[in-house]
Formats: C-alpha cells, structure tokens, sequence
C-alpha cells in the first residue's frame, strides 16, 4: 500500500511540476512577445516623429501643399548654344543653360511619404542637425498616438550605422556622419512588472490551484486508505472482542453440560454468574455503539438543567476508582460548582474519558480532574499519566473507530468509537474538545463548554 501511495503521489508531483513548468514557460513567452511588440511599436513612433521633426525644421514646396500636391522634378539640364561673334564683342560671352521640368502629381495616400522624403533631402543638403528637445516632443505624442503611455530619454550617437536587435533606435543618414538615434526607457522595472503582471497574476492563479487540487486529491487519497486500514483494524477488534466472550460462553456451557458441573449447584451458579457477567459485558458494548449512531444521527438531543458539577465529578470518582487501584483527584475552582448541561450526557463524557485514562495508564493509574470558569464559559481538565499519544496519531483520535496503532498486539479491548462519541456529545452540549499528550508522559483533555 506504502508503494502504490509513493507511486500515485510521484504521478501527481510529476504532473504538479510540468503545470508549473508550462505556466512559467507561458508567462515568458507573453513578455517576450509583449517586448517585441513593443519595440516593434515605440520604433515606428520613433520613426514618425523623426519625420515630423525634420517636416517641422524645413521649409518644403508650395506645390505639396496645394489642393492638388505636385512635385516638379528637373528631367534634364542642356548647355545653350554660343552667341554669335558680332555679339561677343560688345560684351564678354558667357554660357547659358536650359532645364527640361517634369511636374508629377502626388497621391493623397502618399504625400505624407513623399514630404518626409524631400524634408530628409533638405536637411542633407543643409546639414541640419536634429534637435533633440524637438525631437522629445514629437516622440511624445507619437507614443501617445500609439497607445504608448511610457516616458524615455533620447540621445543621438554619433558614428554608427548598426542598429542592435533589442534597441529602440533609427539610424539617420541625412548628417555628414553616420548616427542613430536611441531611446531608452525612464523606468524599464516598472513597464516589466505592467507587461507581465496580468499574465504572471493568472499563472500564479492556475498554479495554486492546480497544486492546491493536486494537494486535495493526495489528502483525498491519504484519507481513503487511512479509512481502509481503519475499517480492517475495526474488523479485527470487533473479531477480537467477540471471540473471548465467546471462547468464555463455550467453556462454560460444555463444563455445564459435559463435566457435570449442571449436578453442583454451587458449580452451576458460579458459571451462570460467569456467562451473566459476559452477556452483560457485550449487551453493554452493544449499546454504546447504538448511542453512538443515534447520537451521530441527531436522534438524541441534550436536555439542559441546573447542576453541581462537583457532586456528579464525585460519584464517577468513586465508581472508577474501584477499577485496578485508580487514584482520581478533584479540584474546582469554586464550590459549589453550579453549571447548565445534560446530566445523563456528562457521565457518558466522564466514563468514557476515565475509562481510557485507566485502560491507556499503568497500573494503580492517578486521573487529576480540574474545573474552572471562564467569562461565559466553563472548563472540565482531565489529566492522566499513561502511555500518551504519538503526535502522528492526534488529529485521528476523534475519528470513529480510529485507534492508535499497536500492530498485530490487542492488549486493550475497544472499538475505537469511545473517543468519538465523547467528541458528538461535547458538541451536542455546546463545547469544543482539544488534546495534548506526551508518549510517556500522560494525556490532557481540555473540554470547554459556552454558555
């Protein structure tokens, strides 16, 4: 069972880790496309305010600017002919030309195109340096313009050509000298937590609760053969508590009927009295696995009265105390001790926590009883010095018919239900029971009951 348990919960961790794995590989591949998008986006803006600014620092032709834009372009340049020899001796020749003109309209869906382009030619030609407070301003509502709300620096450096991947920068080649320009984020921590939050949000959400079901289902698991080794153990028991008596019940009955023993009534009487005391034994077992199921199934309810809680600590003093030399003390904070519960379901409470106190204690067992008040609340201590409990077993021991594992050893007669029946009653009455043990040291069980 141990193997098949390290199997199922090496599937789940296995399964648990690629789900993580996954999630983790799925929020870098949002941000590394969130940053290429990006760069891709803030380049463009780049771009466009570069044209802006140039559009913004040249002066270009009036014919762009006409209800119909148009371009006039100089097809070719011809040398005129030399002027006559009677003319060049009243004035000294010099040449002349002539320019063949081509004029080309401008489509509106390309005119924002072509004015950036004669722009860069005119700064070339002029060698007009960008200016970068200019240049700032257009990059900012460029950004704005694409949906871009993040606040960079830029700067201009001089003499290189090569743009590097991951940059955003455009190269320039409208100067003298070759430069690009960059721009650097103010603060790149901030736009990698705004680009990644919402993705690493809903990773981080699926991975809890994938881990935290696969968390369930192992507990889920761990908790059905926990149940199954239970219902094996309680099988056994009920096998082991019901063979002695019977074992019992068979010896006498063949002592009665094959040895004589039925002919000496002194002999009959003392197997009678023997078979009464068994058959009593089990009709009592019998009954408190009856209350129990009634008092699981609501069927029992508590029936509150005034009482002194002292007299009735007194009289489950001196029946236990009669059972292997018991030692049972009482103390209470006040006298008389006056509380509002259920009689009848308080002395199940006190047998049942005495009787295991004894069972689960050496001999001549010493049981401390201690009852204090609270501000609406009454307190019942009942301290033992037996074996204690292993910590591994505590959070089970109010589970029916849970026992602390001995093994294959039955040295103490029980089905597990003692427990838990004390745990329903001291619900039923309000009140809240807790534990705390030592092996070999004792046992502490609190039980608070509220007003």
């Amino acid at each position: 069972m141990n193997k098949r348990l390290r199997y199922i919960f090496f599937v789940a961790a296995f399964t648990a880790g690629g789900i993580i794995l996954c999630q983790l590989y799925w929020v870098y591949y949002n941000y590394k496309t969130a940053r290429a998008n990006f760069i891709q986006a803030a380049t463009l803006s780049l771009r466009q305010s570069i044209d802006s600014c140039l559009l913004g620092q040249n002066t270009l032709p009036p014919s762009l600017a006409g209800e119909k834009p148009s371009l006039t372009i100089m097809m070719k340049q011809m040398a005129n002919p030399s002027p006559s020899s009677r003319d060049s001796a009243r004035r000294p020749a010099s040449p002349t030309f002539s320019m063949q003109l081509f004029t080309v309209g401008v489509d509106e869906d390309q005119l924002p195109g072509v004015k950036a382009l004669v722009a860069r030619l005119f700064s070339l030609q002029a060698n007009k340096p960008l200016n970068l407070d200019t240049l700032t301003r257009f990059f900012q509502q460029e950004l704005l313009r694409n949906g871009i709300s993040e606040s960079f620096t830029l700067a201009i450096e001089r003499n290189k050509k090569m743009v590097q991947p991951g940059e955003i920068a455009v190269a320039i080649h409208f100067n003298k000298e070759p430069a690009i320009v960059k721009a650097a984020l103010k603060n790149p921590t901030a736009f990698l937590f705004r680009t990644n939050f919402v993705p690493a949000l809903v990773s981080s959400l699926l991975i809890l609760l994938s881990a935290g079901s696969l968390l369930y289902m192992g507990r889920i698991i761990k908790r059905q053969m926990q149940l199954d080794t239970m219902k094996t153990d309680f099988m056994n028991n009920i096998i082991h508590e019901l063979r002695t008596p019977l074992t019992i019940l068979r010896s006498s009955n063949e002592a009665m009927a094959s040895f004589g023993a039925a002919g000496d009534e002194a002999s009959l009487m003392r197997y009678l009295g023997i078979n009464t005391l068994v058959i009593d034994d089990l009709d009592k077992n019998i009954e408190r696995i009856l209350d129990f199921s009634r008092a699981e199934q609501g069927k029992r309810l508590p029936v509150p009265e005034t009482i002194d809680l002292v007299p009735v600590l007194q009289q489950a003093q001196l029946r236990f105390s009669q059972v292997g030399n018991a030692s049972i003390a009482i103390t209470a904070d006040e006298t008389p001790f006056t509380v509002v519960t259920d009689r009848f379901m308080l002395g199940i409470i006190l047998s049942n926590l005495l009787d295991n106190g004894i069972k689960y204690s050496p001999q001549d067992a010493r049981i401390d009883l201690h009852v204090s008040r609270g501000e609406r609340s009454w307190q019942l201590q009942v301290r033992d010095q037996g074996m204690g409990i292993p910590a591994s077993a505590l959070p089970y021991i109010f589970d029916k018919f849970y026992r602390v594992p001995t093994g294959d050893i039955h040295e103490i007669k029980g089905y597990g239900i003692g427990l838990a029946y004390v745990k329903q009653l001291v619900t039923d009455l309000n009140g809240k029971i807790e534990v705390t043990s030592e092996p070999g040291k004792g046992t502490v069980f609190t039980l608070t009951f509220y007003a």
